[in-house]
């Protein structure tokens, strides 16, 4: 049945942007413009041509010109869609059951999208407010002097010239003052971490507070747009507020996620979240035993990883941090200097953490070099569902492109069918919730998760089918994806 309603779907229209990025996921600029310029040798008339240079609305632009500007998108778009129709782009399987139905999910939740409490939001505006003046006064009354804490020129000279703090490297425009810089430094001079926290904080209230209290209509209702052929990565990337970066940590910055609400009286907010899907993946994908029987006997990965990593040790939470980021950095190919970056230890324990882990998990080891190997025979790595990257860089000789292209390889197949798989769940959910005229609507996708506005009375219903759909998208496994459900009265409590 689903098959057959996505082919209606195909029937009605088509997307040629999608078509060429399943077909070139990691090109960038797949705009019209440059495909047409590509593929046709064919330049375009741009609209800064037509609207010199965008001082017209496109209203005010003359309608010759006007004309001849849209029917020339629609020329080249017609002709792109002959071109994918001629490849069989068309009848990729990936698009007309994946990408295109997705089309309809997110064209619902730009329409629908959530309700915010303004009241809070504003709340949140004040701690904010008086936090950043608490740490201007502290900073300006530890270096006896006023500077401007935004501009890196003056915060460099502060730290590396009247504070004469390590680490200065001068540039040809003054000190680095990088995010990185900073961090190191923090470690040892407070005046660094406050420099640090005002910037994230002053970053949080003008990106993500005054302006969502902007863009909020008269119903304080934010509509996001969804990006589908975006991403070097197959997930669904937002704007216009980016919701993959809204912050989640506590304090300040997950009190943003508290004024998430749902619109209907008295009720609540469901987040659907997977649970450690990609070590998931990585388990069912490689066939490593010791890492599905952990999930079979339903153990904490990350404490079985830290017990391979610390034996004969009692275990401590920062033993299973440390465990956490090995099962989660080997996925992305992460290298000694790395991870000893990453989780601030030398590089020698970086090594040996990585060294367990592949002893520990020795068939995850084969399956890196397997996919390592493919791709540099046939030059792209696939997903479970055979979708493809390929990797121009894999047999460079140039050895830092060529050990990027090995990361991606060794990453791409479980993290891009981590990114179909919640494309899947969120068609399939959409489906069921327009089948069974159900009032609760899919609100929100974030990384791994789902964020629903859910109607009075049907919180069982949706809670069962959601978790149900969500944990049974991959058939004929040796182990099940999990999901984490809770329901609250807004989305930060809902987490």
């Amino acid at each position: 049945m689903a098959l057959n309603i996505n082919l209606f779907v195909l029937a009605q229209f088509y997307d040629t942007l999608l078509g060429e990025y399943i077909q070139a996921p990691g090109t960038r600029g797949l705009s019209l413009d440059k495909l047409s310029l590509r593929d046709f040798n064919y330049e375009m008339i741009s609209y800064d041509e037509i609207s010199q240079k965008k001082k017209l609305r496109f209203d005010e632009v003359d309608l010759l010109a006007a004309a001849d500007y849209s029917c020339e998108d629609v020329y080249m778009t017609h002709k792109l869609y002959e071109k994918q129709v001629k490849n069989k782009t068309t009848q990729i399987w990936l698009l007309h059951d994946i990408e295109i139905p997705l089309l309809w999910v997110l064209k619902d939740m730009e329409i629908t999208w959530v309700k915010i409490d303004r009241n809070k939001l504003k709340w949140i505006w004040l701690l904010l407010a008086q936090e950043l003046e608490n740490l201007q006064k502290s900073i300006f009354d530890e270096v006896w002097e006023e500077f401007n804490i935004n501009s890196p020129k003056q915060v460099g000279v502060i730290l590396f010239e009247k504070l004469a703090l390590p680490k200065g490297k001068k540039t040809k425009t003054g000190y680095s003052v990088s995010a990185e810089v900073l961090w190191e430094l923090s470690h040892q001079f407070p005046i660094a971490q406050k420099i640090v926290d005002f910037r994230h904080y002053s970053k949080l209230q003008s990106t993500y507070i005054d302006w969502l209290l902007e863009i909020a209509d008269d119903n304080d209702i934010i509509h996001t747009s969804y990006n589908s052929a975006v991403t070097t990565t197959g997930r669904l990337s937002s704007t216009s507020p980016n919701l993959q970066n809204i912050p989640s940590s506590a304090w300040i910055a997950g009190e943003i996620r508290d004024w998430f609400v749902s619109r209907f009286e008295w009720w609540k907010i469901m987040a659907s979240d997977y649970s450690q899907v990609e070590v998931r993946l990585l388990a069912i994908m490689s066939g490593d035993e010791n890492l599905l029987e952990a999930f079979k006997q339903n153990k904490d990965i990350h404490h079985t990883t830290a017990e391979f990593l610390f034996p004969n040790q009692t275990l401590t939470s920062d033993h299973r941090k440390i465990a956490k980021a090995v099962n989660f950095w080997v996925i992305y190919g992460i290298s000694a200097f790395g991870l000893s970056k990453m989780i601030d230890i030398n590089m020698k324990d970086a090594k040996t953490y990585i060294d367990t882990f592949y002893n520990s998990y020795p068939k995850v080891k084969e399956f890196f070099d397997q996919q390592i190997s493919f791709c540099e025979q046939n030059g792209y790595v696939q997903t479970l569902y055979g979708r493809r990257r390929y990797m121009p860089g894999i047999n460079d000789k140039n050895a830092i492109i060529k050990n990027a292209a090995r990361r991606e390889a060794m990453n791409m197949p479980i993290q891009w069918t981590s990114a179909d798989i919640i494309k899947l769940s969120m068609v399939q959910i959409h489906t069921y919730l327009k089948q069974e005229k159900l009032k609760s609507q899919l609100i929100m996708q974030v990384h791994d998760e789902l964020v629903f506005d859910v109607y009075p009375g049907e919180e069982k219903v949706l809670w069962e089918k959601v978790t149900h759909l969500m944990e049974n998208i991959l058939k004929d496994t040796p182990i099940e994806l999990k999901t984490d459900t809770v329901f609250w009265e807004t989305w930060r409590e809902a987490k």
